[in-house]
């Protein structure tokens, strides 16, 4: 069982694919956010005008009633999931990745150029100890 360390370039090349990744994921979850931030403001600009012209058909009171039942229940699937947050931790965990990257690709400091294998090592280190907590939130 001979296992062998990735080279920089491998290592680089798979950092690059979980930065894509979570991109991708930053992507979706803005557009959520977007989504429900945009149904926030219609229906709450619109729960004033329905009462003020209820008072000539009764009927719209069914329309005002159901605008603040969805605009709660936006709230507490908002607050539930807690994408600001979610996207938080995103953002900040692709600029470690990054940071991480261009440290090692540039061989600065905590990387030795003429150690590449230890660079590796610590590279992995870096970003396992790292992104632990962070990654483990962003699916929950």
């Amino acid at each position: 069982m001979n296992e062998t360390i990735p080279t920089k370039e491998d290592i680089i090349e798979r950092a690059n694919t979980t930065t894509s990744r979570l991109e991708m994921t930053l992507k979706k979850y803005q557009r959520y956010s977007s989504i429900s931030n945009l149904t926030r403001i219609i229906l709450s600009s619109s729960i004033p005008v329905l009462v003020s012209m209820s008072s000539h058909n009764i009927k719209l009171l069914i329309f005002v009633s159901l605008a603040g039942a969805l605009l709660s229940i936006i709230q507490g699937v908002d607050s539930f999931y807690d994408l600001s947050n979610k996207m938080s931790d995103i953002k900040q965990t692709i600029l470690f990745i990054n940071k991480e990257t261009l440290l090692l690709s540039s061989n600065n400091d905590p990387y030795d150029a003429e150690k590449d294998e230890e660079n590796v090592q610590k590279f992995i280190a870096n970003l396992a100890g790292a992104l632990d907590d962070e990654l483990s939130n962003i699916d929950n």
